[in-house]
């Protein structure tokens, strides 16, 4: 008797912590599609950002004004 009611507990527990891994699981999987989706969403926005910010362009067009590169070296706050 007492292993029959040793082992219904043991199911009884084996039930409740896979129930408790298939919520785990499916948290899981909603992170990810929502990372995913995201990181999409953030690829996206990178290549407008580039599109709009046209970083090639925009250093040719200073080369052709002259503009002169700040050197750090010779920059300083205190003297």
């Amino acid at each position: 008797m007492k292993y029959i009611i040793f082992s219904l507990m043991l199911i009884a527990l084996n039930l409740l912590y896979s129930a408790y891994s298939i919520k785990v699981a499916k948290e899981y999987v909603s992170k990810i599609a929502e990372l995913k989706k995201e990181s999409e969403k953030n690829l996206s926005l990178r290549v407008k950002y580039l599109n709009v910010v046209n970083y090639p362009e925009a250093k040719k067009w200073t080369k052709e004004r002259g503009f002169i590169p700040i050197i750090w070296e010779k920059v300083s706050l205190m003297d």
